[in-house]
């Protein structure tokens, strides 16, 4: 499968869409040291603030689960990207109008992904891109 996100735990890179357990096993309840992961976007901005590492690992299979479910959108919506960037215009519109027939309407999407801000940032950069 294409790479839709990659996450920084504890200087570990988890690539989404994963498999749960290794979500599991990725964030764990602690580092090698006792302290708890710090978690961390493409950017390095940390996520985990305020936050226990239980809820965190709930989040994220949320979050997998929604690329898993959107897998299309999301593939897309990179391609597109990529192609847009790489001067490719006319495959980029096709990869955009496949993007967009397979964009989730928030309305009908499952209210615990509503909840969800990993999900919410993700969809709403995801989206930005299609503009």
């Amino acid at each position: 499968m294409y790479t839709i996100l990659n996450i920084n735990i504890g200087g570990n890179i988890l690539t989404f869409p994963a498999n749960d357990k290794l979500i599991e096993l990725a964030v764990g309840e602690t580092d090698k040291n006792g302290a708890e992961q710090s978690i961390a976007n493409d950017g390095g901005e940390v996520l985990s603030h305020g936050k226990s590492n239980k809820e965190y690992i709930d989040s994220l299979i949320q979050l997998n689960h929604f690329i898993k479910k959107y897998y299309t959108f999301f593939n897309y919506a990179k391609l597109y990207d990529n192609a847009k960037n790489n001067n490719g215009s006319l495959i980029a519109d096709k990869f955009k109008k496949i993007a967009l027939d397979n964009k989730p309407l928030l309305a009908n999407v499952d209210d615990k992904y509503i909840k969800n801000d990993l999900i919410l940032d993700l969809f709403k950069q995801q989206s930005d891109k299609l503009k």
